[in-house]
């Protein structure tokens, strides 16, 4: 935290004041109309849509082709240059790890 931050919730603290206010907050409160509930199913439904039509945009147009051939074409240079196909396939199943936790995590 910073210093400014610190001082700040210094202060606040030692001049905390209570205010009596005669059940005046608990009456405002009584008084409120009661939540409406929540459409929590709708956001679900919107995301999956979206991603849908984005994984079809993404067929359609070749994108599955591009990201085999820039796959390949990085793994045949790589070999070119020596590098263990071992390590290669390492390298892939810790991508491949990182990016299905990162996954699960946001689910």
């Amino acid at each position: 935290m910073e210093d400014n931050e610190r001082l700040i919730m210094d202060f606040m603290k030692q001049n905390r004041q209570d205010i009596v206010d005669d059940g005046f907050t608990e009456r405002v409160m009584r008084g409120l109309p009661e939540r409406k509930p929540q459409r929590d199913w709708l956001p679900a439904v919107w995301n999956g849509g979206m991603m849908m039509m984005v994984i079809i945009l993404f067929v359609a147009f070749g994108g599955v082709e591009l990201v085999k051939d820039a796959l390949i074409q990085n793994i045949d240079m790589a070999l070119a240059q020596g590098i263990d196909m071992r390590v290669i396939f390492g390298l892939m199943c810790a991508f491949v790890f990182y990016i299905s936790q990162r996954a699960i995590q946001k689910a």
